[in-house]
């Protein structure tokens, strides 16, 4: 009942993933990521057992068929599974398990992998992957949201006899602040127990936007910094978040 795009920036050297589902809190559960900043989901009946243990296999420097062996060594119901890995390299593979629900399935390209199972048909990664793919001179944290909403409005999940379930979860992570800092994790936004989570994670992106460059300034040089609500008042005051003082 999950849909998951990754995705690569050459421009930026940057690797994310965004994703969304009926399943509460899945961006705590259904990925794991290596030291070196390699991404590694597992969902579909989602165990994360595999996914640490593949992001071991990337920090060791093994490749796809060792990393997908040991991440299936401590699986025994692998075959339920769906996996997708975008290394820190970009390079990127996806396995869907014959035993996951369907619709279930994946499109995997040039530093991308989008998939999904429990869905409305293919339509539903084909849109992800095209969304992903159209401008890559957008931030990838914005192509990895369009393409959520992409997949959203080309039927998402689907629960059978006409029915359809809602997004109540959704994940924007995004790796790699420059040379030195390539596993630095710049972005980390989740949305939780909401009927309309890709809606809410759009809101609430647009309103952190000014707050990635912010932080990668607090971290390079906290002296110069301002109190939380005075950097507030002057940068978000055009779309402000709650108020950051109370009496």
């Amino acid at each position: 009942m999950t849909y998951t795009v990754l995705g690569y920036c050459p421009r930026t050297d940057q690797v994310g993933i965004g994703l969304t589902t009926v399943t509460i809190a899945a961006g705590g559960t259904c990925p794991f990521y290596s030291y070196g900043g390699d991404i590694i989901v597992v969902q579909a009946y989602g165990n994360q057992a595999p996914a640490i243990e593949g992001a071991r296999a990337a920090d060791e420097g093994l490749g796809r068929d060792d990393i997908l062996a040991r991440m299936a060594s401590v699986d025994s119901s692998f075959h339920f599974r769906q996996v997708g890995v975008m290394k820190r390299s970009g390079e990127a593979f996806a396995v869907t398990g014959e035993k996951a629900r369907p619709w279930a399935g994946h499109v995997v390209a040039d530093g991308l992998v989008a998939m999904g199972n429990v869905l409305a048909g293919p339509e539903v990664v084909e849109a992800m992957a095209a969304a992903f793919q159209r401008d890559p001179s957008l931030p990838l944290a914005e192509r990895l949201l369009q393409a959520l909403e992409a997949g959203r409005d080309a039927g998402g999940q689907k629960a059978g006899e006409g029915l359809h379930y809602d997004e109540r979860s959704a994940l924007l992570r995004i790796i790699g602040d420059g040379p030195g800092r390539r596993g630095v994790t710049t972005l980390d936004l989740r949305v939780d127990m909401h009927a309309r989570a890709v809606d809410e994670m759009r809101r609430f992106y647009e309103i952190y936007k000014p707050i990635i460059a912010r932080r990668e300034l607090r971290a390079k040089n906290p002296a110069d910094d301002k109190a939380t609500y005075q950097w507030e008042a002057e940068n978000l005051k055009d779309n402000p978040p709650p108020p950051a003082l109370k009496a």
